[in-house]
């Protein structure tokens, strides 16, 4: 009696673990680097400026850009806008991605023309 030979592997399928693998080599070398390059010492860094100043209703609606140019997200990012007469006024973005921007604005009863915008604060996410 002949013994049979075990079917030979298609190329197809070969070829589909190959990638597989790759797939899987690149996700670990990502996530490695993520987590050894020292990111646990770095905060976001988040600049904020005016775009548009607009009337709305009985007043006027400052709008900004909140730009994150670090890897590091920010959540519940506090921003305020100071007029030079005194009034403020603040909004909370919910959530800044690293090197990312949203937008948002801000409501003022006076003319808004010499408005001073910074990030107050946020929360790790």
């Amino acid at each position: 009696m002949a013994k049979r030979q075990p079917p030979r592997t298609p190329l197809l399928e070969w070829i589909a673990s190959g990638l597989g693998l790759l797939l899987i080599i690149g996700v670990t070398a990502v996530i490695a680097r993520d987590a050894f390059n020292g990111s646990a010492d770095m905060a976001p860094d988040v600049t904020v400026a005016a775009t548009r100043v607009r009337p709305s209703g009985t007043g006027f609606l400052v709008e900004f850009e909140a730009r994150n140019v670090s890897p590091i997200t920010a959540a519940q990012l506090t921003v305020e806008g100071k007029l030079p007469g005194g009034e403020t006024s603040t909004a909370t973005i919910d959530y800044v991605p690293g090197r990312s921007v949203r937008r948002g604005g801000l409501f003022f009863s006076e003319d808004p023309r010499g408005v001073k915008l910074r990030a107050l604060g946020y929360q790790d996410p």
